[in-house]
């Protein structure tokens, strides 16, 4: 079925083209423009299904926040409420998605936006705010998410994956050379911070976003933020998820492709600016064991990633796109300088978010 066949499947009125936005490794996107408007009215996705395999669990979850959000905005004076939150569109039927049995549609208002401004401290620490405010307005949230992707944060299974992905890498004869110790460091930095993970079970579950990177967010012409989007990952979870994982992408000095590890380093200006921002948001309602154990998300996120880099390259690059075959390895060597540049901040950040929070260690 053509596209505008599929964007006719919901209540949209007087459309007239449905133009393909790209093609990402996770949803094919697409706009929709309707008779009345040279502008695009709204956005069409195409589910991938194989990612996300309980549709109607995902779009539930996206419908309740959504809401929720909506609510949160109209309490607070907002004008505009559906141009700053994602708003999903209803089927002919009035479902929250459209399936011809094969593949899975949903639509969305679509909300104008500026290009994504030049990453600077100034732009982390709005990222901060935004990403603050998102949960904290989502704190009261009356019901516990599902997972869209089980166990999606989970160390310890990421672990256990990276060795299983050894031990098949070895039986069927794969090309491993170039590891060097890679493996050994990261199982031996886990163990070294194991203790402070475990610990994060004592954290409450919030509402948490899961996909926290800068290309997640919308901005306007001034550069300020205007939403959260990207909400397929949305699901109960650890503060830590949304905080570290932001800075895993935004405080490196370099990308997670450059094979230049020299380059690699953790950026303490960014850091203190995004959690500046971040913490503005949501200071004031952390529980005691969130502001102890907050530090140690910026940890957790390159060495899981590192992890997962690597897990991909033993398994033969089946999950991660890559333009040539050692590109996983030098992904998980990337973020495994990463995180011994953390490590070798730890004291740093951890004195500094204390700072803020008014937490002192035993």
């Amino acid at each position: 079925m053509k596209s505008i066949e599929i964007a006719k499947q919901f209540k949209v009125k007087n459309i007239a083209k449905v133009k393909a936005l790209r093609s990402g490794l996770i949803n094919d996107t697409f706009l929709v423009y309707t008779k009345d408007f040279s502008e695009p009215q709204y956005v069409l996705q195409r589910i991938n299904n194989h990612v996300f395999t309980d549709v109607a669990r995902l779009q539930n979850n996206i419908n309740k926040v959504s809401k929720h959000l909506r609510k949160k905005l109209a309490e607070q004076g907002e004008q505009d409420i559906d141009h700053k939150v994602v708003t999903l569109v209803r089927t002919q039927e009035g479902k929250t998605y459209y399936t011809d049995g094969e593949t899975y549609w949903r639509m969305m208002l679509y909300i104008p936006h500026a290009e994504e401004p030049e990453m600077t401290p100034e732009l982390c620490r709005k990222a901060g705010v935004a990403i603050g405010r998102f949960e904290k307005m989502l704190a009261d949230h009356p019901t516990k998410l599902k997972p869209t992707i089980p166990h999606f944060h989970d160390i310890k299974l990421r672990v256990n994956q990276m060795m299983e992905a050894m031990v098949d890498a070895i039986v069927n004869n794969r090309d491993i050379m170039d590891m060097g110790n890679l493996m050994e460091d990261l199982f031996l930095c886990y163990h070294q911070y194991k203790p402070f993970f475990d610990e994060f079970k004592q954290m409450p579950l919030r509402v948490c976003h899961f996909d926290t990177k800068i290309s997640n967010m919308l901005f306007d012409e001034q550069g300020e933020v205007i939403c959260l989007i990207d909400l397929d990952t949305v699901m109960s979870g650890y503060i830590t998820s949304d905080y570290g994982d932001f800075l895993r992408t935004a405080a490196n000095f370099t990308h997670e492709n450059d094979r230049a590890y020299k380059r690699v380093g953790f950026n303490m200006e960014v850091f203190k600016a995004f959690t500046d921002g971040y913490l503005t948001e949501m200071k004031d309602i952390l529980t005691p064991a969130e502001k102890k154990l907050l530090p140690y998300g910026v940890l957790l996120f390159p060495l899981m990633q590192s992890i997962r880099f690597l897990a991909d390259f033993l398994n033969g690059n089946v999950y991660y796109h890559v333009d040539y075959p050692k590109q996983n390895l030098v992904r998980a060597k990337n973020q495994f300088a990463l995180l011994v540049s953390v490590h070798q901040h730890i004291d740093e950040i951890r004195n500094y978010i204390y700072s803020i929070v008014g937490y002192e260690e035993d």
